[in-house]
């Protein structure tokens, strides 16, 4: 089997760490909103990944994380407080509207499906190792990563420092935060004020009363439900930087395990209308409505039918077709075409072509391994 590997930048022959058992984390979503079809891209890539490697007969712990809480305020704070609820009302409530969405399309739920609120322990555990190996150190309570103390930052996205300013800013990094020695420095704990603890969550530690970094979150989830080095690290690729760079160096820093993935899968952007899908954009294409009208077949269909590392820009005619297609199929599907779909899939999991064979072949084999739902809707 080949796979891409971003770390590298080159297509490699997959290896385990353990033989015939495959690791993966890949990083979830922040439960403000409702399920878009960006969000769906990069699940029901992976959901093929990990059916097709336990059709080739490996074990796979899988482990996704919500990030409920993180050091900013702009996400489910802010929410939170514009439908005055509670955060973890309202993080609770996109979570479960998250899983029925995905349960809709056929995923399969990960083996540990963990909260950033309940993983606060090993965070702080991570955070205390790297402080005291001396690569982060904290001022006013709040504890910062040092990105010079710690070779290869920047390995996987391999940006100047000046493009790295740049995308931090975009994604509200705290660059001019006057306690950090260097813009960026990665926040690992952020302490809150005595007065800012009612309305914003707060957990003890030996740092103060405060709230994990974003990054440190995926760290410590990823480290705790499956060991100091895993075979697959995932997501989207508007991740790579900062969240993934940073992952990397708080991970091995703390560790000292290295790598701390073997390898790094990332799913290509959905667009609309020329732009990202995102929610800072505005122009969101919401899984559940698309279910009010197209089966959840079609849909998986239409994600399947881009190759995970590509953008690519939603048509609703493109549905459509899908929908129109599967329906050939009624009736006339069959056990066939295993050994040419292995060939395929082992080609860095080309399920465009794995789709063709199936509609060419009438393939029930295919079907099933793609995750299909039984009878066609």
């Amino acid at each position: 089997m080949y796979i891409y590997n971003s770390l590298t930048r080159k297509m490699g022959v997959f290896s385990t760490i353990i033989p015939k058992k495959v690791t993966i984390y890949v990083c979830g979503i922040t439960p403000y909103d409702t399920t878009h079809l960006g969000h769906a891209f990069t699940y029901i890539s992976f959901d093929a990944l990990i059916r097709f490697l336990k059709l080739r007969g490996y074990e796979v712990i899988y482990s996704q994380n919500i990030t409920d809480i993180n050091d900013r305020d702009g996400d489910i704070l802010e929410r939170a407080r514009i439908q005055n609820i509670s955060w973890s009302d309202l993080a609770t409530f996109w979570t479960e509207k998250f899983l029925r969405d995905m349960q809709d399309l056929n995923w399969t739920a990960p083996t540990h499906y963990l909260k950033a609120s309940e993983s606060i322990e090993i965070m702080v555990s991570l955070i205390q190792r790297l402080l005291e190996r001396g690569i982060a150190y904290s001022h006013n309570n709040s504890v910062y990563l040092d990105i010079t103390k710690k070779k290869g930052y920047g390995k996987l996205s391999r940006l100047t420092e000046a493009q790295m300013l740049k995308m931090a800013k975009n994604f509200e990094e705290d660059v001019n935060n006057p306690n950090k020695r260097n813009p960026l420095d990665i926040t690992l704990w952020r302490a809150t004020e005595p007065h800012q603890q009612i309305h914003i969550p707060s957990f003890e530690s030996p740092f103060g009363k405060g709230r994990p970094g974003w990054h440190i979150e995926c760290s410590a989830m990823s480290i705790g439900s499956l060991g100091k080095q895993i075979d697959i690290h995932g997501g989207g690729k508007d991740l790579v930087f900062p969240h993934h760079e940073a992952e990397i160096i708080q991970s091995e820093g703390s560790t000292e395990k290295i790598p701390f993935a073997k390898y790094w899968i990332h799913t290509g952007q959905v667009f609309y209308e020329g732009e990202k899908v995102s929610k800072s954009k505005g122009n969101l294409v919401m899984v559940s409505r698309l279910l009010e009208k197209y089966s959840a077949n079609a849909v998986r269909f239409l994600l399947l039918s881009h190759h995970y590392r590509e953008n690519w820009e939603y048509r609703e005619e493109e549905l459509a077709m899908a929908e129109k297609r599967l329906r050939g199929l009624v009736g006339k599907l069959r056990a066939t075409g295993k050994t040419k779909f292995v060939d395929i899939m082992n080609q860095d999991l080309d399920t465009p072509k794995a789709l063709e064979l199936m509609l060419h072949t009438k393939s029930k084999t295919i079907y099933d391994a793609l995750g299909f739902l039984d009878p066609l809707e």
